[in-house]
C-alpha cells in the first residue's frame, strides 16, 4: 500500500509542478488542486467547475507556517493562531487578508486557508511549496464529489486514489468576524474564538 501511495504521491507533485490539475480526497471532501502561482491552472479549475470567476478559491497549507507566509494578520494575528491551534488540521477555511494574493484566487486581496488533516495530502503540498489553490471537486452549485468513480468524469490531469472525509469545511472570514458557512465544524465551537 506504501508504495502505491508514495508512487500517487510523486505523480502529482509532478502533475501539480507541470501546471496540471489534481482531483485529490481530502479529509473533508474531493478537491481539485493547481498551483496557486499558475494563473493558468487556476483558471482551468473555473472551467471545471463552471463556476463564476468572482468566487475566490480557497489555498490548502501543509503547516501553519506555510499559512503564515500568504496571510498579511496584522491585528489579527492572536486570534488567527487561536483558531488554527483549536481546528488544525482539520475542516476549517480561515479567510484573511493575504500578502500579495494572485487575483485569480481572490479579487479584494483575501485568502482562505485551510491546513488539511490528511497527512499524504500535507505531504503532496510540502513537495510543491508548502501550499495549493482548492475547491471542492464538483460542477458550480452541485454537491461535492463522493467517490474516485465521479471524480474520474472531470477533466482534470490526474485522480489521486482513496475515499474523501465527508463534510465540506466551515468557512470564517476573520475581517469581519463571520462564519460564512457552517460544515465540518459547527457554527457554536467557532464562534467563541470570533469573539
Amino acid at each position: 500500500m506504501e508504495r502505491v501511495y508514495q508512487e500517487a504521491l510523486a505523480k502529482a507533485a509532478e502533475t501539480l509542478k507541470g501546471g496540471g490539475l489534481v482531483a485529490f480526497p481530502t479529509d473533508t471532501v474531493w478537491g481539485v488542486l493547481a498551483l496557486m502561482e499558475d494563473e493558468a491552472a487556476c483558471k482551468r479549475i473555473y472551467e471545471v467547475k463552471g463556476r463564476p470567476e468572482s468566487k475566490p478559491l480557497q489555498v490548502l497549507v501543509a503547516d501553519l507556517e506555510s499559512a503564515l507566509k500568504l496571510a498579511e494578520l496584522g491585528t489579527l494575528e492572536k486570534k488567527f493562531l487561536r483558531l488554527a491551534k483549536a481546528f488544525w488540521p482539520g475542516g476549517l477555511t480561515v479567510v484573511v487578508p493575504g500578502k500579495a494574493t494572485p487575483p485569480w484566487i481572490s479579487r479584494d486581496g483575501s485568502v482562505g486557508l485551510r491546513m488539511p488533516a490528511h497527512e499524504t495530502l500535507r505531504e503532496l503540498l510540502r513537495r510543491v511549496g508548502g501550499h495549493v489553490a482548492a475547491t471542492s471537486l464538483n460542477r458550480s452549485g452541485e454537491p461535492p464529489v463522493r467517490t474516485e468513480a465521479e471524480a474520474r468524469t472531470f477533466a482534470v490531469d490526474y485522480v489521486f486514489p482513496g475515499e474523501a472525509g465527508g463534510l465540506a469545511s466551515s468557512v470564517v472570514d476573520l475581517r469581519t468576524g463571520e462564519v460564512l458557512r457552517e460544515g465540518a465544524i459547527p457554527k457554536e465551537a467557532l464562534l467563541a474564538y470570533l469573539r
